[in-house]
């Protein structure tokens, strides 16, 4: 495949199905994606899942015509479209039936990534925008996992999926504000999950997903643009107004979904305890992430690009109407 071909990357998040229209191009950096179409809706499946360890009918009906909605968008913009889904169908119930059913919808085989290559291609999303020596930190925070990677300059050295999302959380908080109490106790849930994090002392931290961009989307209403840097100051702010203020007043404010801003007082709480963990007060937050990756991988692998690198075999997969193409 030419690297000037268009690919359509389309993720089944948690909370979120997004599409990214690009073609990879080079830089001085190492390759990156032009990005040149994005269009997504808010799902929330991860909030399902945690109440009820299945997406359900509903919720897969309003899935299914999502993904043919934006599957015919990619297969008009670009020469490929590829599907991945993530945690909540990584860990549903009736998971493998949706995925099963999902595919036939759209006439492309809907792959469901494993938790390391989530994070592998988040990591190849962002590399350009690492520093090119020192330890690194890397959060991929969503709405039912969170991917850590640290990294040697632009070496990833280790990474791993934690089971622990805004989403996921957020089901189980109590009021909008969400009370104080309620989203403390979350505390213990991340804390747990985060004794599996790598070691490590990164002198730098970069965030993409879900989380991190709608943090940073608040905080643009405050007049800032581009790859954002978030502290642990300006999260104590956020934290303040996000348990004292309605979530449809702050979406009205930032111009964010009120749905997405509902989920953000534990999608803070993972940020932040992230960077707690790490000894570190601040981070960069940067648009790139796993569809990025997707497209990369696309461009060098082929088929294989969904596939743990360390697995020689290709599992099989559900059979779509439409070839792969």
């Amino acid at each position: 495949m030419s690297r000037s071909e268009r690919i359509a990357a389309i993720d089944i998040g948690s909370d979120t199905i997004h599409l990214l229209v690009g073609s990879v191009a080079n830089s001085e950096d190492g390759p990156v994606v032009n990005r040149l179409r994005q269009d997504g809706q808010l799902l929330l499946l991860g909030g399902r899942l945690a109440v009820k360890g299945r997406i359900g009918a509903r919720a897969t009906s309003d899935l299914e015509k999502a993904l043919v909605r934006l599957v015919a968008v990619g297969r008009r913009r670009a020469a490929r479209v590829v599907v991945g889904a993530t945690e909540a169908l990584r860990r549903a119930e009736d998971g493998p039936q949706i995925v099963e059913r999902l595919s036939s919808a759209a006439g492309e085989p809907v792959r469901v990534l494993s938790g390391e290559r989530e994070a592998e291609l988040d990591f190849e999303g962002i590399v350009h925008r690492l520093d090119p020596t020192g330890t690194q930190l890397v959060i991929d925070s969503g709405g039912a996992s969170t991917e850590i990677t640290l990294t040697e300059g632009r070496r990833r050295t280790d990474s791993v999926s934690l089971p622990v999302g805004a989403a996921l959380l957020g089901a189980t908080l109590r009021g909008d504000p969400p009370e104080a109490l309620s989203w403390a106790l979350r505390a213990q849930q991340i804390g747990t999950a985060l004794a599996a994090a790598p070691a490590g002392k990164p002198v730098k931290a970069w965030a993409t997903g879900g989380s991190a961009h709608n943090l940073a989307g608040l905080e643009r209403t405050r007049g800032k643009s581009g790859p954002q840097v978030l502290t642990t100051r300006s999260l104590s702010h956020l934290a303040q107004e996000l348990l004292t203020l309605p979530s449809r007043k702050l979406a009205k404010r930032s111009g964010e979904d009120p749905g997405r801003v509902a989920i953000l007082a534990p999608g803070l709480l993972i940020v932040a305890a992230a960077m707690e963990h790490y000894g570190l007060d601040s981070l960069t937050v940067v648009p790139e992430g796993v569809r990025d990756g997707m497209i990369l991988a696309v461009s060098t692998l082929g088929d294989d690009w969904w596939l743990d690198r360390q697995e020689p075999d290709r599992p099989p997969a559900a059979k779509p109407t439409r070839a792969d193409a």
